[in-house]
C-alpha cells in the first residue's frame, strides 16, 4: 500500500529525498532517489525508506496515512492502516483484504519489477567514496526456487508473525497467496513452496 500510495501521487523517480531518522535502515542516512528507496523498501522491507516516501507526501506522513486508508476503502480492502511500514500493533488486515491489495498491486509495472528483484545494488556515500550496498530481498529462497512469481512482500510482526503475500503467474491466470502467522521464517517458506506446488504447478489438485 505504502508504494502504491507514492506512486500514485508522484511517478518521478529520480527525485532524491533525505531518509528519513525514523525507523532503522540497512542504508546510511543521506539522500536517495525515490527508486533507489522504493527499492530499499521493497526488497529488503527497509522501513525509513518507507517512512521517507511517506513524509514526502503533500501534507507529510499523517496525509499519507490518511490516503492509505483512503485508498483501502476505495478498493474495498479490509484493512487499517496507522503507519507507512506495518510494524504499528494497530494495523489490521485479513487475508482476503491483503489478497485483493495484491491483486491490484500487481497491476502496476514498478511494483511486479521491483518486488521480485532477488537482490539490488545501491549507492551510497562513506566521506568521499561511494561504495556499493546489496540488499537481498526478504523472499529470496522462494524467488530462486519459482520464475513465475508476479508479486512478492514478506512481513513480520511479533502479532502477526511470519507472512508473505504473492501473486504467481501460470498459463496467463494469477494466483494469489497470502501466508500469515507462521511461526518462523523456515515454516513460512515451506508453506509457501507446499501452495504453490500443490496449487498453482499441480492445478490438479484444486
Amino acid at each position: 500500500m505504502t508504494a502504491m500510495v507514492s506512486l500514485d501521487y508522484d511517478k518521478n523517480l529520480n527525485r532524491e529525498l533525505m531518509l528519513s531518522n525514523k525507523a532503522g535502515s540497512s542504508l546510511p542516512r543521506q539522500k536517495y532517489s525515490r527508486l533507489d528507496l522504493l527499492h530499499a523498501m521493497s526488497v529488503r522491507s527497509d522501513n525509513a525508506a518507507a517512512e521517507t516516501l511517506a513524509e514526502d507526501y503533500p501534507g507529510g506522513r499523517k496525509e499519507f496515512i490518511k490516503a492509505m486508508n483512503i485508498k483501502s476503502n476505495e478498493m474495498q480492502i479490509n484493512a487499517k492502516f496507522l503507519d507507512p511500514t506495518g510494524l504499528n500493533r494497530g494495523n489490521t488486515a485479513t487475508a482476503s483484504g491483503v489478497a485483493n491489495m495484491f491483486e491490484i498491486a500487481s497491476n502496476y509495472w514498478l511494483i511486479r519489477e521491483t518486488t521480485t528483484l532477488k537482490q539490488v545494488k545501491v549507492d551510497a556515500k562513506f566521506g568521499k567514496k561511494v561504495r556499493t550496498i546489496v540488499l537481498n530481498n526478504t523472499n529470496k529462497p522462494i524467488l530462486f526456487e519459482f520464475d513465475n512469481i508476479m508479486v512478492s512482500k514478506t512481513g513480520f510482526t511479533n502479532p502477526a508473525g511470519w507472512c508473505v503475500g504473492m501473486v504467481v503467474n501460470k498459463d496467463s491466470k494469477k494466483y494469489v497467496i497470502v501466508i500469515l502467522g507462521e511461526k518462523s521464517k523456515q515454516k513460512r517458506i515451506a508453506t509457501a513452496e507446499g501452495v504453490i506446488y500443490n496449487y498453482v504447478i499441480d492445478t490438479e489438485i484444486q
